[in-house]
This record gives C-alpha cells, sequence and structure tokens, in this order.
C-alpha cells in the first residue's frame, strides 16, 4: 500500500494505475486517495473543513468546494453534518466522514489501511455493506487491506495473498476459498480439516491418498503428483456431514466420537475423533438438526469431491 501511495520507493517492477507507469512521481501526482485505520481527522476542524481539506490544497474554487463536500456527506448517509466536530460523531460517523475525505478528491485509488478494525461487530458488519455499495456506486478501484477473511471474501472482487511480503496467489473470492494454491491460503479463508498423508495408488479418474493414521481416502484424481508425493488433504468444515446412521451416499463414511461442541449462533462446531484418532472439523447449521451432546456417537460422512489435494511440506 505505501508503495501504491509513493511512500516507498520499490526495488524493481512497475506501478500503474490506469495504464500509466507512476513508479517515479511523487504521491501529490498519482491521484491517490489513503484512508487510515485510526481515520486521522483534524479534532479542531469541523466536518466540513476536513472533508474539503484536500480539495483546498488542490484550490478548487470554494462554490465547487461545498458542493463537492455536500455531494460526498451524501454518499455516505450524513447530509447536513458540515458543522459538527469529529467529538461530537461516533465511530462509524467517523470513519463515513474519514471515507467522504478521500472520496472528495475523486481518486483513481482508494487506499484503505484496516478501515473497520475500530468498529465494533455489529457495526463493522454494516459498514461492510455500505463500504461495497459506495466503491459500486462511485466505480473506481478500492485497495482494502484486511487480516479478516470474511471482509476479503465479502468486499472483493480478487483477493491478493500475501505470505512474508510475497503474493501467493491472486484470484476472485470464490477462486480462493475453493481452489487454495498451498495450505497457507486455505488456511487464510474458511476453516479446514487438513490430513497428512501420501499417494499410493493413481486410476483413471481418482487417486487413493493413504493418511498417516493408515486410512485410505479416493480423491479426484491427481495425475501431476507422483505415487508416493507426500500431499495434505483438505477438507472444509463445512463439508463434512454428520449423520445418525450409516450413510449411503457419501464417499467416505467413518464412525467417530463428539469431542466439542461450539454453539455460534447461526451454526454448530463438532470436534470429531475418528477411530483412527484422526480429528475432523465439522460446521453444521443450527436448523439441520437436533444439536449433539459430547461423548456422542455419530457418523461423519464426505464427498470425494469435497477432498482438494494441497502439495505437502
Amino acid at each position: 500500500m505505501r508503495l501504491v501511495a509513493g511512500l516507498e520507493t520499490p526495488t524493481s517492477g512497475e506501478i500503474l494505475i490506469r495504464e500509466q507507469c507512476v513508479t517515479d512521481l511523487p504521491p501529490y501526482q498519482r491521484n491517490v486517495s489513503l484512508m487510515f485505520q485510526n481515520y486521522a481527522l483534524f479534532p479542531h476542524k469541523n466536518v466540513f473543513d476536513n472533508i474539503a481539506f484536500g480539495l483546498k490544497y488542490r484550490k478548487v474554487p470554494g462554490e465547487e468546494r461545498k458542493q463537492r463536500v455536500k455531494e460526498s456527506l451524501a454518499l455516505v448517509h450524513l447530509p447536513g453534518m458540515e458543522s459538527r466536530y469529529p467529538r461530537q460523531l461516533s465511530g462509524g460517523q467517523q470513519q463515513r466522514i474519514a471515507l467522504a475525505r478521500a472520496l472528495v478528491v475523486r481518486p483513481a485509488v482508494l487506499l484503505l489501511d484496516e478501515p473497520l478494525s475500530n468498529l465494533d461487530l455489529k457495526l463493522r458488519e454494516k459498514m461492510r455493506i455500505e463500504l461495497k455499495q459506495i466503491q459500486e456506486q462511485v466505480g473506481i478501484t478500492f485497495v482494502f487491506v484486511t487480516h479478516d477473511q470474511q471482509e476479503a471474501l465479502m468486499l472483493s472482487d480478487r483477493i491478493a495473498v500475501m505470505d512474508k511480503g510475497k503474493l501467493v496467489q491472486v484470484g476472485t473470492p470464490r477462486e480462493v476459498y475453493e481452489k487454495p494454491q498451498s495450505r497457507f491460503v486455505a488456511e487464510f479463508v474458511g476453516q479446514s480439516n487438513f490430513l497428512e498423508g501420501h499417494i499410493v495408488n493413481h486410476c483413471a479418474d481418482a487417486t487413493e491418498v493413504r493418511l498417516s493414521s493408515g486410512l485410505h481416502l479416493s480423491i479426484p484424481a491427481t495425475p501431476h503428483l507422483t505415487t508416493g508425493s507426500k500431499v495434505t488433504v483438505q477438507v472444509r468444515s463445512e463439508r463434512v456431514r454428520l449423520f445418525a446412521e450409516r450413510p449411503l451416499d457419501c464417499g467416505h463414511e467413518f464412525t467417530a466420537i463428539v469431542e466439542r461442541v461450539i454453539y455460534s449462533g447461526d451454526t454448530i462446531q463438532y470436534l470429531l475423533q475418528l477411530e483412527s484418532h484422526d480429528l475432523l472439523l465439522a460446521t453444521c447449521p443450527t436448523t439441520s438438526a437436533p444439536p449433539l451432546n459430547r461423548g456422542a456417537s455419530v457418523w461423519v460422512g464426505f464427498d470425494s469431491e469435497d477432498c482438494l489435494v494441497l502439495p505437502g511440506d
């Protein structure tokens, strides 16, 4: 983000905004706005002066400044707040004023540095929806930095996952969630079970994996991996299903004991121990069946298509 804003100089490569190379341009020539994590509003200035700050230094005429501030306040659903000071605003209102200030200069790119992290959960969920609507309305690129996987999935058209300063995967939210290219990406988005093992056989349309515990799984064919290769089999927790009796429609079924029950309102998570001593996490809607108690015996099932093979460490 600091590279895009022009606050740091890249050691290699180029930065392009609207197909124009801006790598060597100073920050004030890049037409980029930055929205800070702590909003950085001027406490001694009212809302109007906070929002108009960038326009003033761009020498925008007074009448146009008033009109653009008015339009920005309407965009963030805070009309008529021009005369208030930051201390008179709630956290959510301060966040919207900071957004209005960033948008009023009509940037080509808006950089957002974890702007929702200081809000309580309910307001944060509301602002996610509003940010997405505002982005679609103004039609400019938002670069949104977050450590919250749900925010990344909800707000993004494309997600870039970074590990130790390197891009490890770029794709749509669905691609990153359903087809992670590494265990790091799979662990970042959603909750998964990871089962270690190695490939023991290849068939025409399936690959057989023997887990460290001795269990065998039949998974979709992975001809690019050789027999004997170490692999990690990923199964998303919401793909693990529970049954009172042995299921007839699952590619894999096992008996298990419920080790722990975690109630989360709309879902219940079950930590399950298989006879092989493998542990599985299952996430089930609270409406799917009566809740199970700790120590209950159940059948566990998931389909071969629910298994994704990741390269082993």
